[in-house]
């Protein structure tokens, strides 16, 4: 615990002109942040090619896979071998060709980007895992989570920014059917550069986004009116060009890494933070493994910081968070960068609190 960075936190708290309370975490959230390290390492074998993995109660692991073959794998952390096959790739039915993978509760629900799909898998039938659901998306979106028969949807089209004199006026999210859209597509399209994590709680519905590129968590009640947003602990632009009606990354500018994954649960959101600041030009960065290790926060559903953590030996920028299955328990998948197989490390918050 940092219990003098959460006093400076407090002192740091304010409101923006719309009402909305803003956190700043300050820097001694990074360097007083509890250095610790995992309860349990699975390490899976190197026949398993996969880049990534979301743990389901404790057992099973859903790999996603970097094959023609399958797109995910059920690989049973207890037995040590690989127990089923989901998502075939291709582009015939129930196949997909550009999947993106979110562990919501109960349920794998995977974003077939190229293809406007959302599949639903439920996960209490592991090792099996039919399709449940599918839905429908009509537009384009990389952040988008089922919420019962609606879908929620990261915008393509928010941004403000008031160093470019861009000011977009639209909401941060929205629910859909997957055809129905709220936003004005003759706007500078941000889909390139606004996205992130995005979490919901499953009882009172409050929304959790993350950004990837921004050290920025936004918190929402159930109707998406922004209460929280919390920024820090390390500042500074992104930069971005507009052409043609499209944002883009500015080649020749600053990017920065931030919020690369979250999960949740019915008490807390995890969050992985890196906080690394680059050069985009610059030819030594190392774009799969960052320079330091990686951060774990732990908050609250009302966007209070309850804990910052450093995971020893944790540096792939591709890793991915998955709730345990009680509260105060997380994974974190990542792949090693002596073997190159795919690794998943357990940890136990409760010990700190």
């Amino acid at each position: 615990m940092i219990f003098a960075a959460f006093l400076t936190v407090i002192l740091l708290s304010g409101c923006k002109s719309d009402g909305v309370a803003v956190t700043d975490l300050p820097p001694e959230v990074l360097t007083g942040a509890t250095v610790i390290e995992p309860e349990t390492v699975y390490e899976l074998p190197d026949t398993v090619y996969a880049g990534s993995a979301f743990v389901y109660k404790d057992r099973y692991a859903v790999c996603v896979m970097q094959s023609n073959d399958y797109s995910a794998e059920v690989y049973d952390l207890i037995e040590g071998k690989i127990v089923g096959r989901m998502l075939h790739y291709g582009n015939g039915p129930q196949e997909v060709l550009f999947p993106k993978f979110a562990l919501v509760g109960d349920t794998l629900q995977v974003h077939d980007l190229q293809k406007g799909k959302m599949y639903m898998v439920p996960c209490d039938g592991f090792p099996d895992a039919p399709i449940a659901r599918q839905m429908d998306i009509g537009f384009t979106t990389v952040s988008i989570i089922s919420c019962g028969d609606s879908l929620l949807s990261l915008n393509p089209y928010y941004f403000e920014n008031d160093d470019m004199g861009i000011h977009n006026g639209e909401p941060l999210l929205f629910y859909t059917d997957g055809k129905k859209v709220p936003y004005d597509s003759s706007k500078p399209w941000s889909l390139n550069i606004v996205q992130g994590g995005l979490t919901r709680h499953p009882g009172n519905g409050r929304v959790v986004f993350a950004d990837i590129s921004v050290s920025e968590v936004v918190f929402l009640d159930e109707d998406l009116v922004e209460f929280r947003r919390v920024t820090g602990p390390v500042h500074g632009s992104t930069d971005y060009v507009h052409v043609n009606g499209v944002l883009a990354y500015d080649g020749s500018g600053m990017g920065m890494n931030a919020y690369l994954s979250l999960c949740s649960d019915k008490e807390y959101i995890y969050l992985l933070y890196d906080g690394r600041r680059y050069a985009m030009n610059d030819d030594t960065v190392d774009w799969e493994y960052t320079d330091h290790d990686l951060y774990l926060f732990q908050m609250d559903w009302d966007g209070e910081l309850l804990g910052s953590y450093v995971l020893k030996g944790v540096d792939y920028v591709m890793s991915e968070l998955s709730c345990g299955a009680e509260p105060g328990t997380v994974y974190v998948s990542a792949v090693s960068p002596d073997e190159g197989n795919l690794e998943i490390f357990f940890y136990d918050l409760r010990k700190y609190n």
